[in-house]
């Protein structure tokens, strides 16, 4: 006998009496539920789903399928990690994620990703973490939430792109102290890892502090799409590793070229393999090709491969995400034993990147966390990421 599925749970709003933007919690896996079936009534017409019509739209939202009015609009955000195709993914581990909405005239207007932690697991995204977010880690991150999700190594949230600077900056607070009592509410304990140096400031509140925990290289291109005006703003010193780049790349008679991300998650799988293995992190090449594979496919952006090959093949591939003017950084694969190693890497991670960005009239690209050194000396400025967390 089939029986009624039970309605979706509707999360209860709390009214900022300020703004009278609404913030509420929402479950995804009460999304997962309505969007598995595209039919507000259960099979045998028992139970009427319409008043959930909001959640639907919301459900469609956070999974690239929706049509109507929230479906287009326009988001901001740290990373396209954090837009709102992205936080639907079912890769997130729905049965762990919530988000925290907020909503004007019943339009939402920001989201902030919540992860629960897991008892005796490390989250997917940290298995290979740089010393200083391990040491920010329990040796158990169970009692965690993650504020701002835990992927790619940015916490963050999406705010609508119409929205004044001033009222994106409050949606944000807002969201962040929901999420933050929402924490003390469960018994869990709050961290938000790696927020960008530009949003800090609305993570920051009573009871927590924020400490520096890495690096982000941001390198911007002029606007006029001009290869001189590039290497002019480098100065003396950038201009000639710049040119030394392009020359010994030519030399080595390296072949560069641009492709659809999806058409290189194989053939790249062995060379983010070595280079983790270089570092001394194991990952097996079919978890590789997995996780790459997901990545390509995502909905958000338009996902490119940056490759380098000689005869045999890719020397280096790197992975990149285009939204509006940016060009975001994924990961980048490389061989470990070759003779143009370097010149591989140069070209894949940095020329080929560039030239890219100046035919498409993108003006910045995130070269994203560490290996500081040579993405400085090719133009890249720095700037601080965060782990804000209780102050006690």
């Amino acid at each position: 006998m089939h029986h009624a599925a039970e309605p979706p749970r509707r999360p209860t709003p709390r009214a900022d009496a300020v703004t009278g933007t609404d913030f509420r919690i929402v479950d995804l896996t009460d999304l997962t539920d309505l969007t598995d079936s595209r039919d507000l009534t259960d099979p045998v017409g028992r139970t009427d789903l319409t008043d959930s019509t909001d959640l639907t739209e919301l459900a469609d939202l956070l999974t690239g399928t929706g049509t109507g009015a929230a479906a287009h609009t326009a988001w901001d955000a740290a990373s396209v990690a954090l837009l709102p195709p992205r936080l639907g993914r079912p890769y997130l581990r729905p049965g762990h994620c919530r988000v925290v909405v907020a909503s004007e005239a019943g339009r939402p207007v920001g989201l902030l990703p919540l992860l629960r932690g897991t008892p005796g697991q490390i989250p997917q995204a940290l298995l290979d973490p740089g010393p200083e977010t391990a040491a920010v880690l329990p040796a158990d991150p169970g009692d965690l939430l993650f504020v701002g999700g835990c992927v790619d190594l940015v916490a963050g949230a999406a705010v609508a792109a119409g929205l004044t600077e001033e009222r994106r900056r409050a949606v944000r607070r807002g969201l962040v102290d929901r999420a933050w009592e929402q924490a003390g509410r469960d018994g869990l304990v709050p961290l938000a890892l790696h927020v960008r140096d530009d949003e800090v400031a609305d993570f920051r509140g009573p009871g927590r502090r924020a400490a520096e925990l890495g690096v982000t290289c941001l390198l911007r291109l002029p606007g006029d799409g001009s290869d001189a005006s590039y290497l002019a703003g480098l100065g003396q010193s950038g201009r000639r590793t710049v040119l030394k780049d392009r020359r010994r790349t030519a030399e080595a008679g390296l072949r560069s070229e641009v492709r659809p991300a999806g058409e290189l998650t194989a053939a790249a799988a062995e060379l983010v393999v070595a280079v983790k293995r270089r570092y001394g992190v194991e990952e097996h090449p079919r978890l590789v090709r997995s996780r790459l594979a997901r990545w390509a496919a995502d909905p958000a952006g338009e996902r490119v491969a940056f490759a380098v090959s000689d005869e045999a093949g890719p020397v280096a591939v790197t992975f990149g995400c285009v939204r509006g003017t940016g060009l975001e950084i994924y990961e980048t694969g490389l061989a470990d034993a070759h003779p143009h190693r370097h010149e591989a890497y140069a070209e894949s991670l940095f020329q080929a990147p560039v030239a890219f960005a100046q035919a498409r009239g993108i003006t910045t690209i995130d070269l994203g966390l560490d290996a500081t050194t040579p993405k400085t000396r090719r133009g890249a400025t720095l700037a601080p990421t965060w782990v804000v967390r209780p102050d006690q």
